[in-house]
């Protein structure tokens, strides 16, 4: 008697990027590996990716420019005798790794603010050291409870260029760096004592379209925030300290499990940063 034989599984191209060109492997590099190892431009799709293990080339144009995130993306499905999957996303990115990013290098980029702050962002083209051209943003009025605490907060919201599909991201890092003009950042200061989220990330279609809110409380950060030029960067695992919205206000919120946090990246219609800290 024989075993079975195992199904071989075939890649399909089904979508190209818009910068740069894809490749089949060559003969020669696919069977030896040897140079030069792109091959047949990919022009046209569906196409069948011929290099074993599903390999093939991705060329940058001949004249190129540094880009401020990914490069670009392509979409394949994976099938065998009997099925096909739902289409992949394949994320091409340079040396710097960064997949979307904001420097601020000509202007604001569309970035804004929600809360307690209706005029949006500054933004200032000048150095403050590590803080080399940058948006800010103030209160436009205090409302202070009983408690004393500024109940308005007000909070940086990111660009479109954010939103969408970034599963790539998990596992990696969200960097930002804050800086404060003025305030009181003594303890006894910090609104609600410092239980306030440094970042929410919202999924409008997320569990079946009810809505998923990630977040990562700033008590979590090590130090938490004094005012001075701090640059954090922030784990993106759910075991890194990032919470999920009961979206019930007598309910605790809880650790994301990891398909939950995936599925939030998968479809993120909104990021939103905090930038107002203390209670003056």
């Amino acid at each position: 008697m024989t075993p079975p034989l195992l199904s071989q599984t075939e890649a399909t191209i089904t979508s190209l990027p818009s910068s740069g060109t894809l490749h089949q492997l060559t003969h020669i590099f696919n069977t030896h590996g040897y140079d030069p190892k792109a091959g047949t431009q990919i022009t046209t799709v569906p196409s069948q990716v011929t290099g074993t293990g599903s390999r093939l080339v991705y060329k940058r144009p001949a004249i190129d420019r540094e880009q401020n995130g990914e490069w670009d993306r392509f979409e394949y499905t994976v099938s065998d005798r009997d099925s096909e999957s739902r289409a992949g996303t394949v994320t091409l990115v340079g040396p710097s790794r960064s997949i979307v990013a904001s420097d601020f290098r000509f202007s604001s980029e569309n970035w804004t603010t929600l809360g307690n702050r209706k005029n949006g962002v500054s933004y200032e083209p000048t150095s403050r050291g590590i803080m080399n051209h940058y948006v800010y943003a103030a209160d436009d009025i205090l409302n202070i409870d009983a408690k004393r605490d500024d109940i308005d907060l007000w909070y940086f919201h990111l660009p479109s260029k954010f939103n969408g599909w970034h599963g790539i991201v998990y596992g990696g890092t969200l960097n930002f760096s804050l800086s404060s003009f003025s305030g009181d950042f003594s303890p006894d200061q910090i609104n609600f004592g410092g239980k306030m989220n440094l970042v929410e990330i919202h999924c409008a279609k997320c569990d079946y379209n009810r809505g998923v809110t990630v977040a990562f409380p700033l008590e979590k950060v090590s130090g938490g925030f004094s005012g001075s030029t701090t640059t954090f960067s922030l784990d993106m695992k759910e075991t890194s300290g990032w919470l999920k919205d009961p979206e019930n206000v007598l309910l605790e919120w809880t650790v994301p499990s990891k398909c939950e946090l995936i599925e939030v990246l998968s479809g993120i219609e909104s990021i939103k940063i905090l930038g107002d800290f203390t209670r003056w």
